[in-house]
């Protein structure tokens, strides 16, 4: 499958945060700016989608399958995907689907997704083997997907974005996680230590699953990673007036476009980690990965 150079090699530019709230803390921030690959595709979606797309095709495959919620960043990138690159798209929804269709699905409608609303108890199944077997008896040209891309070849396509920052100017690369598939890809190619903001309430769930990732995977990690779990507001898409407040002195000092589910929690927490002062080494350089995934936002708007 022929990539586009803008595609398998997207330029990203990083951009240093200059906020006074920072001023005199000792510690600089740089953010990789991955929301800016492309208008739909963007964030990690692209690395998660690159090597899925790829072995979709070598196996011959003409749909593209996966899940996701009613503001799925990931259904929204993988509908357009699929229409830049000839896939068919079906996404299977979790819940009913609401008439008329919010923004973001509507958006996937329009690339050609078929979109399928299914109960919530349904949807808990999205892993279980004999679920995924009826699946593929019922759309036999499709390729599964995980949801979030969450599988090896998202791991694998994560595994690049160390590509795009230089190992000798940066102590520590950050990041929110979901899945953990950006933390797991990064783990096994980074030189510089990890530290991942959970976005999702659960004691030391995503340690576990990122290790048994790797385990899964026949991989291993080359750097010293580790998990924040204490800002997630509440859950999945749970915020505060604190959160909004934050994100939106963000966007206006910063002009960079934050979203209260995972951009927004990870620079709320980084901030708060950063005024402790003793938290990071005395002039520690962070390089920050801003994950893209600007769905959330309009489902709060």
């Amino acid at each position: 499958m022929e990539l586009s150079p803008e595609f398998n090699s997207p330029y990203i530019p990083v951009q240093k945060i200059e906020d006074p709230l920072l001023e005199d803390l000792g510690t600089s921030l740089s953010i990789l700016r991955t929301d800016l690959i492309h208008p739909v595709v963007s964030g990690n979606k692209w690395f998660k989608l690159k090597y899925n797309l790829i072995k979709a095709h070598e196996q011959g495959k003409r749909s593209l399958l996966s899940f996701g919620g009613p503001w799925s960043n990931h259904l929204h990138a993988l509908a357009e995907a699929g229409r830049l690159f000839n896939f068919k798209t079906i996404g299977l929804v979790r819940g009913e689907l609401a008439t008329p269709l919010n923004s973001c699905l509507d958006d996937a409608r329009k690339a050609g997704m078929l979109l399928e609303g299914i109960s919530r108890s349904i949807y808990r199944e999205k892993d279980n083997p004999d679920y995924l077997r009826s699946l593929q008896q019922r759309f036999p040209d499709a390729y599964l997907i995980p949801e979030g891309g969450a599988n090896r070849e998202g791991v694998q396509g994560c595994a690049e974005l160390n590509l795009y920052f230089d190992e000798n100017q940066f102590d520590l690369v950050c990041m929110a996680c979901g899945t953990g598939t950006m933390l797991t890809g990064l783990a096994t190619t980074s030189a510089i230590p990890l530290l991942g903001f959970q976005i999702l309430k659960g004691d030391n769930y995503l340690n576990r699953r990122i290790s048994n990732n790797l385990q899964k995977f026949g991989l291993s990690s080359h750097c010293e990673w580790s998990i924040n779990d204490t800002f997630h507001f509440g859950g999945y898409a749970k915020t505060t007036e604190e959160l909004i407040a934050f994100i939106s002195r963000f966007e206006r000092v910063n002009k960079i476009p934050l979203e209260p589910v995972y951009s927004g929690k990870m620079l709320y927490g980084l901030y708060e980690l950063t005024k402790k002062r003793d938290f990071f080494p005395q002039n520690s350089r962070i390089m920050i990965i801003h994950g893209g995934g600007l769905q959330g936002k309009r489902g709060f708007l």
